[in-house]
């Protein structure tokens, strides 16, 4: 899958991190088809802790902008709920999934994060809007730190 205009929410580095979960969401499904269980369930403790990194620089640029974070960050814990789910579902039957089943899962793994990009971050998108799209807050000041970007 390719992170298209219509998936951006108008921030390089937000953008950039969408990429790289949409990346590691594709690697999942490689290995979701090719039964690979024992990569498989560490291709998600990779996942969930790059969801977590991405959660902290998302939280960092809405305190930038001074956007209310509450009800994103709730969304946040929904979207790790969910891909919790989707693992316990595939690891439950140690990969013997059918085709049909293998590729419900890679679909509700993709749609959920393409879910929370362009529902959950729209009210986010509207204030990013406002900003240049290389916007980056000071990290000078101690106050924000983008944790895993260069």
């Amino acid at each position: 899958m390719q992170l298209s205009k219509e998936l951006s929410v108008g921030n390089k580095i937000l953008d950039s991190e969408h990429k790289n979960l949409l990346g590691i969401i594709e690697g999942i499904a490689s290995l979701i088809v090719a039964r690979d269980v024992a990569t498989l369930s560490e291709a998600f403790e990779l996942l969930e802790n790059r969801l977590r990194v991405y959660f902290v620089v998302e939280g960092n640029i809405a305190q930038a902008v001074n956007f209310d974070f509450t009800q994103h960050r709730l969304a946040h814990q929904h979207l790790l709920n969910e891909v919790q789910r989707i693992k316990d579902g595939l690891m439950t039957r140690n990969g013997m999934q059918s085709k049909l089943e293998k590729e419900g899962y890679i679909n509700s793994l993709r749609n959920c994060l393409i879910r929370h990009i362009k529902m959950d971050a729209e009210p986010f998108k509207l204030v990013l809007d406002t900003y240049l799209y290389d916007f980056k807050p000071d990290c000078a000041g101690g106050d924000t730190v983008l944790h895993g970007i260069g």
